[in-house]
């Protein structure tokens, strides 16, 4: 096409040429500014603790068990089931910064507690030797955000079929770190999580 005629193409077509620009060059603004925080971003830095719920077992778990931080170091609580009661059963995840794998934690609990038996707490041996914050935010930046996504159409909306996924990650300033729970967990649907404490270091 000549140059007169290519320039006369232009401004007849201004509007449908801005029309097709226009997203592309948003779309490529939008993708740049995602890239950037990973590479200006350092990885996390520090190994992660969480809690997450068990699928419901039958016959019902005959012991419950949450995990909290005091004092700079992590505790399971045990109690007995409440009778013809249904309570959240917990389980204790790590996630690991050098590999990114999140890891169950074993906890050794005992067979049963009786209905009249108090709440107590128990070390998690495993972690007796490391110093763990209870901080929303870790030293490095890096914060646990979870959401909910995911939708079944017009067609499911219509008709009440929610189906939501949820997912956990570790944000900060726009970098995103994806945390993949281990089954039964993550299958098929990640289970709710919670932030426990972040490893600081080895305990004195």
């Amino acid at each position: 096409m000549p140059e007169e005629s290519r320039g006369g193409f232009l401004r007849n077509n201004a509007f449908m040429v801005a029309a097709v620009s226009l997203p592309v060059v948003v779309a490529g603004l939008f993708i740049l500014a995602s890239a950037v925080p990973r590479w200006t971003v350092p990885p996390p830095s520090y190994d992660l603790l969480l809690k997450t719920t068990r699928p419901y077992t039958q016959p019902p778990a005959t012991v419950l068990v949450d995990f909290n931080v005091r004092n700079g170091r992590v505790e399971a609580t045990l109690s007995p089931p409440v009778p013809n009661g249904y309570a959240q059963q917990w389980a204790l995840l790590l996630f690991n910064h050098e590999t990114g794998n999140v890891e169950e934690i074993a906890i050794d609990l005992p067979a049963a507690m009786a209905q009249s038996e108090p709440p107590r707490t128990m070390a998690v041996d495993s972690l007796a030797a490391r110093r763990v914050s209870a901080q929303t935010m870790a030293p490095d930046g890096y914060e646990l955000r979870t959401r909910s996504s995911g939708s079944p159409g017009i067609v499911g909306d219509l008709f009440g079929m929610g189906r939501y996924r949820q997912t956990a990650a570790l944000v900060n300033e726009g970098r995103v770190v994806g945390l993949n729970l281990p089954s039964p967990y993550g299958d098929p649907y990640q289970s709710p999580v919670s932030l426990v404490g972040w490893i600081l270091e080895e305990a004195r």
